[in-house]
């Protein structure tokens, strides 16, 4: 299930944010789940920084050009950006 979350916020990460200033907050809803977010680009990784459940659970996903790492409810994640398009593919 966060391969698949994360494989969403990293696929809506992608398209590049002009500058380095504080992003509008962006959001999306999988399964029901309104995750909310902003993104920044700090030496060429993409930040995400938002939080899930109506603010209860916060993640941070750091996107480079091979890999998305970071948190999720405090716990680590991470997996290649290949898993992203297979991912997206399949939907």
């Amino acid at each position: 299930m966060f391969k698949t979350l994360f494989a969403a916020a990293a696929l809506f990460a992608i398209p590049a944010v002009a500058s380095a200033e504080e992003a509008p907050k962006q959001s999306f809803v999988y399964q029901g789940v309104t995750y909310t977010y902003t993104t920044e680009v700090q030496n060429g990784t993409k930040i995400l920084r938002g939080s899930a459940y109506n603010g209860k659970v916060p993640f941070e996903l750091r996107v480079t050009k091979t890999g998305v790492s970071g948190s999720f409810n405090r716990q680590p994640v991470a997996f290649d950006l290949h898993e992203v398009q297979h991912l997206d593919d399949a939907q």
